[in-house]
């Protein structure tokens, strides 16, 4: 039996013909661009994420750099961000003219750690100044990424930016629906980005992302930002970018999120699966934080040997993923911030020793259990 990484076909085959009516509509009206259904669509997405407003966007990486340049920093300013994460996390803070500082992450979760930022924080300046000795930027933000479907510890990362007079921005570009402590990813901070990759457990036909704010001032800069600087055509307030969404994006995306909350629950019933099959195989299973809502974007193991396992994997029809193979700070495109090897050791041996196993709201028991199989025949 062969299992995919992710199966798109049979979630579309649930919601064809409410995604056919909506995308006829559309065609019919020949409003492409933004539109009621993207306005319809920002309404329930800032109801799901617990938020006075929602602003939707092209993409994923649309959605951070906006928030970045929304937060009108001044040039040159450092933002801490975890080295652990899609380089879309960090590219934007380099697109908005700041200066990415990281820091490592947690052991068991692979987020932000608070710890660590303190330690950062402590060791290189005071509160209302705190200078990076490596580039000389004064750090006035922090990036969180919430990972794989799990809300990084963003309660302990707002009382540091408070103390330390930081401003607190979320990527929660993997955690559609995720909670922490009763709070939903998107609510914490400054604003929030969300990307809609179709891969992503909410995602669209193409490319979208949204930011998620409950902040007036944050929402209105991203909807200028968002069409190139302008509340009214042809009056530029400041300079923005064509970041609009695609009509088409938002009437998919608004007959999605009516679903988002059992395909998380399906998510989440096949990772406690997961854990059940693999208890008693040398592999670590992930780790939920206490009282968080895991929404498993991803099913991430650990295991030593992890490139020999994905091998075995795929020679039996079993597809996999890394997340991620190469930490951002040993990326070529990072080279100029002047890291190396060793300086973050939790993101380094994650990045060795991850693998993805498939997951998706549709995967059957049988196929887990090939999964599981599998990984047992690798190890037998």
């Amino acid at each position: 039996m062969t299992v995919p990484f992710l199966d798109l076909k049979a979630q579309y085959e649930q919601i064809e013909k409410d995604i056919r009516r909506e995308i006829d509509e559309v065609l019919k009206t020949t409003g492409f661009v933004l539109g009621p259904k993207v306005e319809a669509f920002e309404n329930s997405m800032a109801e799901l994420c617990g938020t006075k407003h929602c602003v939707a966007v092209n993409s994923g990486t649309a959605a951070v750099h906006s928030i970045l340049w929304a937060s009108d920093m001044p040039p040159g300013s450092g933002v801490i961000v975890p080295p652990n994460t899609f380089t879309a996390t960090v590219e934007p803070v380099i697109l908005a003219g700041h200066v990415p500082v990281f820091v490592d992450v947690e052991e068991e979760y692979y987020t932000l750690s608070p710890e660590k930022v303190r330690d950062y924080l402590e060791s290189s300046g005071s509160p209302g100044n705190v200078v990076d000795p490596k580039s000389g930027a004064t750090v006035r933000a922090i990036l969180s990424v919430d990972l794989y479907g799990q809300p990084a510890n963003n309660h302990a990362l707002e009382e540091i930016a408070d103390e330390y007079g930081l401003i607190l921005l979320e990527d929660a570009c993997q955690a559609h629906g995720a909670e922490l402590s009763g709070r939903r990813a998107g609510s914490f901070g400054q604003a929030a980005a969300f990307s809609f990759y179709p891969g992503k457990n909410l995602g669209a036909f193409g490319e979208g992302g949204a930011v998620t704010t409950d902040s007036d001032q944050m929402a209105e800069k991203v909807r200028m930002i968002r069409d190139h600087g302008s509340r009214e055509k042809y009056y530029y307030e400041r300079i923005g970018h064509n970041y609009r969404m695609a009509a088409f994006q938002g009437a998919v995306l608004g007959v999605k999120i009516k679903h988002i909350k059992s395909w998380n629950y399906r998510r989440a019933e096949a990772a406690a699966r997961y854990d059940q099959l693999l208890r008693d195989l040398p592999v670590k299973t992930p780790s939920v934080r206490e009282g968080a809502l895991h929404v498993f974007h991803l099913y991430t193991v650990h295991i030593p040997e992890r490139d020999g396992l994905r091998e075995y994997l795929s020679e039996r029809g079993i597809a996999s993923g890394l997340h991620y193979p190469i930490p951002l700070h040993l990326q070529k495109a990072y080279r100029h911030l002047g890291y190396e090897e060793g300086d973050f050791p939790v993101t380094e041996y994650n990045s060795v020793s991850n693998i993805t196993l498939p997951i998706f709201p549709e995967i059957t028991p049988e196929q887990q259990q090939e999964v599981a199989d599998g990984i047992r025949g690798y190890f037998g």
